[in-house]
């Protein structure tokens, strides 16, 4: 029998790093560093719902039809699409933003600001007036947003060393689930308690009034008190020290060896500039008198389009084709190689043919959820339900049972496996949907409602930690910030394309037919799991044999 203590004994050229003690592991959580991430993850979490799910009800209860709702609801595209931009982010100085305050944190002010700026016109304008200016000011928000997230985790990476990392994330997600019950409980309870008597009183009629229960005042109160909530963001960049950057030179090397693997050098910049020319020239000259015209053009020709043009530039690139660029973009190709076809060509590689049923799987997965929420929110107003029963079971009801499935899911996981957890999570997924038109049979039942949020949301919670799980075991440990970035962007693509045209189908068949087709939907996503699982069993089985080999 071996001697224990040679077998415990490390080497001189393997040291083994002493564990550090739970104090010290616990005071991370009380740093400057991780107490600003709690901070800028309550300013980076508190949009999106103020630009979706939050403003689909005020759109409702001002009379806005469903139809239009449903259009409004591709403005969540901008945070499917902010890896588009974010090579500027990451390198595109802000000249007088950059001097005063440094790259990460003048991005962030500047993001910021616009987020501000779009809630304060979304306050300003009243819906029922024209809601051209209100999508431009959602639009704004959004992009806003999602150029905050872009610099925040950029901000948050330099922020510390990689041991204390996992802390900060923690910290992040702990803040931005805070900003989500502000902005989607916290408004609701603000907005009821500035409404005047008469909207009081008319409660659970609210649905049979229409427009006439509407005020917008209340909604301009709730607003700028969202606005101002970004300011605890704002301070927090004020106050901040810019992080050292963590960036490096490009070699000549690997100047040379951008130019020869990413060939297509000039596509991307030439593909982005004619982009943004066509979406100016459209945007200012030719929809201007719509109210939704735009948001039609960016979900029916800009989005697809520009999914098309990526597909194009990596085919153009694997082919060999080359454009000619200025020598000055070269450094830009190089990060371009690295940052985005790197992580992709090393996914193809490693899955080959697969990668084309796991990423249809990545894309699809969510659908049902994804697509029924963007109308449960006029669905709740239709059925008369007030902002504080709202405010109350969805959100805080809703937040609880998310976190509940979310463990379950994580326990079951590694109890179970991914897989079988995955599949688990999409046949809830798709029958809770069946719930809802279940309530919608039943009008406004307080009991019935809570009952549904709460099984759609342990649903949710359970099936999204094995997707997180699934995602995460694909990534190569070289490229997975990268990798996981760009999956999470592809898991929303096409479920918010669809949940675009939610509303124009609910005013042709109604509620019931909706949440129906909704959880019929989730049919495909169990398929290609099934698929995915027996590819992973083979891929376990011959790993194993090779092994033992």
């Amino acid at each position: 029998m071996d001697n224990p203590g040679l077998m415990s004994a490390p080497s001189p050229e393997t040291p083994i790093a002493p564990k550090p003690p739970w104090r010290e592991v616990l005071k991370v959580y009380l740093e400057p560093a991780t107490l600003r991430m709690l901070a800028l993850g309550f300013s980076a979490g508190l949009p999106l719902l103020l630009v979706l799910g939050t403003l689909s009800f005020r759109l409702r209860e001002a009379g806005v039809d469903r139809t239009t709702i449903g259009y409004l609801s591709w403005v969540g595209l901008a945070y499917g699409f902010k890896w588009v931009w974010a090579p500027l982010v990451d390198r595109l100085p802000l000249p007088p933003l950059t001097t005063l305050l440094g790259r990460r944190r003048g991005w962030l002010l500047l993001a910021q600001c616009m987020v501000i700026a779009g809630l304060v016109g979304m306050a300003l304008n009243d819906p029922r007036d024209g809601l051209a200016t209100l999508v431009w000011c959602a639009l704004l928000a959004a992009f806003g947003s999602a150029t905050q997230d872009i610099a925040l985790d950029a901000f948050r990476i330099e922020s510390a060393e990689t041991r204390k990392q996992a802390a900060l994330a923690a910290a992040y997600q702990t803040g931005y689930r805070l900003a989500m019950i502000w902005a989607g409980a916290g408004v609701l309870w603000v907005a009821a308690w500035a409404e005047v008597a008469p909207a009081v009183a008319a409660g659970a009629a609210s649905a049979a009034s229409g427009a006439a229960a509407y005020q917008n005042g209340a909604w301009k109160t709730a607003y700028l008190v969202m606005a101002a909530s970004m300011g605890v963001g704002v301070l927090t960049v004020l106050l901040s020290a810019e992080p050292a950057p963590n960036e490096g030179r490009h070699s000549a090397a690997e100047i040379a060896a951008s130019r020869a693997l990413f060939s297509a050098t000039g596509l991307p910049v030439y593909g982005v500039l004619m982009f943004i020319g066509t979406f100016l020239f459209v945007a200012l000259f030719q929809l201007r008198p719509a109210d939704t015209g735009l948001l039609r053009f960016l979900g029916t020709v800009f989005f697809p389009v520009l999914v098309l043009y990526v597909l194009l530039m990596l085919w153009a690139a694997r082919r060999g084709l080359r454009v000619p660029a200025p020598p000055r973009l070269v450094p830009f190709a190089a990060w371009i190689d690295k940052a985005f076809y790197d992580p992709f060509a090393d996914f193809i590689r490693r899955y080959k043919w697969q990668a084309a049923l796991i990423l249809s799987l990545i894309a699809i997965y969510r659908i049902s959820d994804v697509v029924m929420g963007i109308m449960a929110n006029p669905f709740y107003v239709d059925m008369g339900f007030t902002k504080d029963e709202v405010a109350t079971v969805s959100k805080i009801y809703g937040v609880v049972m998310t976190l509940a499935g979310a463990f379950v899911g994580g326990v079951l996981s590694m109890r179970l496996g991914v897989m079988r957890v995955l599949m688990l999570g999409a046949v809830l997924s798709a029958a809770s949907n069946l719930l809802f038109a279940w309530l919608a049979s039943r009008g406004h039942d307080l009991t019935a409602l809570i009952a549904v949020v709460s099984a759609d949301n342990l649903a949710g919670g359970i099936a999204s930690a094995a997707f997180i799980a699934y995602l995460s075991s694909l990534t190569n440990v070289s490229y997975s910030a990268t990798q996981y970035a760009l999956f999470s962007s592809l898991m929303l693509l096409l479920p918010k394309f669809i949940a675009g045209y939610s509303g124009a189908f609910v005013d042709a068949y109604g509620y019931s037919q909706f949440f129906t087709s909704t959880a019929l939907l989730g049919l495909p996503v169990l398929v290609l799991v099934a698929l995915a699982s027996r590819f992973a069993a083979k891929a376990t089985t011959n790993t194993g044999a090779a092994d033992r080999q």
